[in-house]
């Protein structure tokens, strides 16, 4: 059986109602984490008539992703069921997109894999001026079961094997967001599991407010606000002290980061970016975690 969770953060209704409506026949229980107060809009699609109750968890404080998505394994593991499918409000998931996912994670298991995850292939939603997230192969690993592997799926759209979330430990809460699927696809890599997308399963969603564009390198980055800059440099640099981290990706992202720091400042121009990347390098290597305190005026 398949249960679902969804961390809501002040979702925007319409996208809140297609999520659920794609879930409600697709999987037996909807666990929503509400990180913020939900409005009354919001309220009204949740508990429109018709509609399987979803379990209500959180207390509307802002908690982190970690948090969230470990909570709704536990509850989900309680009640007996094998898979998590996780989604974050920013997608927009097919309605069948959870059988083929779990599909999928049968004919792994029956290939001889150990799947910890499996997932979509994740696309810009038309319209919206976003990017899609970007996908890293593993390497020395065969694609199968019309699945191949990467290092790490994002956490939105992935369907979590419970027993290997058992086995693997659950997503580093003192992360809060940024980085938190990717350091537990990698410690899942290490402890002998394996992490897979469906590259002809594609699922709309949206990463950031914007794209910023680099015409002479051809890259495309999302456009974030500081705070997220700020996770997104601190979680790597916080990697970068964990041994099951290939050093392959932490060579990766130390030039990363750097180039992002430059792009972004020649981007925006704003004194709070510069502050933001040095701030999280700065947290990230000495290990200074958890929810954002700090400001980046």
């Amino acid at each position: 059986m398949t249960a679902a969770g969804i961390v809501l953060f002040h979702p925007a209704p319409a996208l809140l109602e297609e999520a659920l409506a794609a879930l409600d026949a697709s999987v037996a229980r909807v666990f929503l984490f509400l990180n913020a107060p939900l409005s009354a809009a919001a309220r009204a699609v949740v508990e429109r008539p018709g509609r399987r109750p979803p379990v209500l968890l959180g207390d509307g404080t802002n908690q982190g992703l970690g948090v969230a998505y470990n909570r709704m394994a536990a509850m989900a593991r309680a009640e007996g069921f094998e898979a998590l499918l996780l989604l974050d409000q920013d997608s927009s998931p097919l309605p069948a997109m959870a059988a083929a996912l779990c599909a999928t994670r049968a004919r792994l298991i029956a290939a001889g894999e150990c799947p910890a995850v499996v997932g979509p292939l994740p696309v810009a939603a038309r319209g919206c001026g976003c990017k899609a997230p970007r996908c890293f192969s593993q390497d020395g690993a065969a694609p199968a079961a019309g699945a191949v592997p990467l290092e790490f799926v994002i956490s939105s759209g992935s369907l979590i094997d419970l027993a290997a979330f058992e086995a693997v430990g659950g997503f580093r809460e003192d992360f809060f967001i940024d980085a938190v699927d990717i350091e537990w696809c990698l410690r899942a890599w290490a402890r002998h599991f394996s992490c897979w997308m469906v590259a002809s399963l594609p699922m709309p969603h949206r990463l950031g407010s914007g794209v910023l564009r680099v015409p002479l390198l051809g890259l495309l980055l999302a456009r974030q606000p500081p705070f997220r800059l700020y996770t997104h440099a601190r979680n790597q640099m916080a990697m970068l002290r964990l041994p099951f981290v290939p050093l392959a990706w932490k060579c990766r992202a130390v030039a990363v980061i750097a180039a992002q720091t430059v792009i972004h400042l020649l981007a925006s121009r704003e004194r709070g970016t510069l502050r933001a990347f040095a701030l999280g390098v700065a947290d990230g290597l000495r290990a200074r975690l958890g929810p954002v305190t700090r400001g980046f005026g």
